[in-house]
């Protein structure tokens, strides 16, 4: 096992914060996300973008080198957690759709092409197992991560996203919305059986990783949930289709992710077209995560469903500069609060200097401590 400098007694300390956090009970300050890419350390470790999706020991060396350049720079609120990387093709090649590399050893890979150009091929489709398309290569990822980093160093899952996106990624574009009209039994078809798949997927990630509770959560985001809110969908559609559709298309998937796990997060970059029906999940949805390029516009309302119960985590990953994310979270606090719990989720380029990144951190802090202390927490009257 590789030794980390990691203060555990501040690490628990920084959970419980979160604990409390997403309870509506009182902490002095909102937690500050700043996720370093990992892209930027391959240069300095002489490695590639294929390598380090292909190679388990540079995804490892890659992680371990994010990981201890962030304790070192990042003051606080810094829950160190390896990213299992290997994207959103990780479904799709299950059920045999093949990986697209671009000629630039750089660019990160994508699914090469769909695997259904027809609805009725739906009901062709072989269900996967675990042992199918790279699934073994991210457990035994998974597995090597879970066994070589501390207690204190939290694993993501994987990037699979929720039954509507994953059915997305294995149907031609138009084929797959115009399914919403011409063939919603066939989509119903697959959706169930993309949903079966994704339950088991992250049962085999949750064991993987030696549990629930090493993991961030049980999808990718690298933001460290509390225990009881693990959960975390990835449903990126629902922004562009109908609030009706989302509520017959995705919801009642969602729902079958969430229940063995229970309440959490989900992901949908936005707008936020459907929000008016989260809360309708079953179990109650505990929050959002979402872009805040495509999302400023909802936090309002969103403020206003999730007041006093959700969390929404706001990502500033679209190249916004320092001043702009500072701008960002200011406007996320006065939107939000006193009512709603808002947490900037701070996407940091290699182009930042180390001094950049520190400073950078103290400055959101005095917005975040700003944030705390004009909440209005459960059992208080101000």
């Amino acid at each position: 096992m590789i030794s980390l400098n990691v203060d555990h007694n501040e690490i628990e300390k920084m959970k419980q914060l979160r604990r409390d956090l997403w309870d509506y009970k009182p902490v002095d300050h909102i937690p500050v996300v700043l996720w370093l890419l990992p892209y930027w350390q391959l240069g300095e470790c002489g490695y590639t973008t294929v390598e380090f999706f292909e190679d388990d020991d540079v995804h490892f060396q890659a992680n371990v080198a994010r990981i201890q350049k962030s304790l070192k720079l990042i003051p606080d609120d810094y829950i160190p957690f390896a990213r299992m990387v290997l994207g959103p093709m990780t479904l799709p090649t299950m059920f045999g759709a093949d990986i697209y590399w671009s000629e630039d050893p750089n660019q990160p890979p994508d699914t090469a092409a769909p695997i259904i150009e027809d609805m009725k091929q739906v009901y062709c489709l072989k269900r996967p197992s675990m042992n199918d398309g790279i699934m073994p290569k991210l457990l035994r990822r998974l597995r090597y991560h879970a066994e070589h980093l501390p207690p204190d160093m939290y694993i993501t899952g994987v990037n699979a996203g929720g039954p509507l996106q994953a059915s997305a990624s294995l149907v031609e574009s138009n084929t797959f919305y115009l399914s919403f009209y011409d063939n919603p039994e066939a989509l119903h078809y697959l959706l169930d059986m993309v949903t079966d798949v994704q339950l088991e997927v992250y049962r085999a990630v949750i064991d993987a990783a030696g549990g629930i509770n090493r993991m961030t959560s049980i999808d990718w985001d690298p933001v460290w949930a509390p225990e009881k809110y693990k959960s975390h969908v990835s449903d990126d559609i629902c922004g562009v289709i109908s609030p009706q559709a989302f509520r017959e298309f995705s919801m009642l998937y969602n729902n079958r992710l969430f229940q063995p796990w229970g309440s959490g997060l989900m992901h949908n970059c936005g707008p936020q077209t459907p929000k008016h029906f989260y809360l309708e999940h079953d179990p109650k949805l505990k929050g959002i995560n979402c872009a805040y390029d495509y999302s400023r516009d909802d936090l309002a309302e969103m403020g206003e469903l999730f007041a006093g119960w959700g969390v929404i985590e706001v990502n500033f990953d679209s190249g916004e500069t320092p001043e702009e994310m500072l701008e960002g979270f200011r406007y996320m606090m006065e939107t939000l609060a006193p009512d709603t719990v808002g947490i900037p989720v701070c996407t940091i380029e290699e182009s930042w200097s180390d001094d950049d990144i520190t400073s950078f951190y103290w400055d959101m802090r005095e917005i975040a401590n700003e944030y705390a202390a004009n909440m209005r927490w459960a059992g208080t009257s101000s």
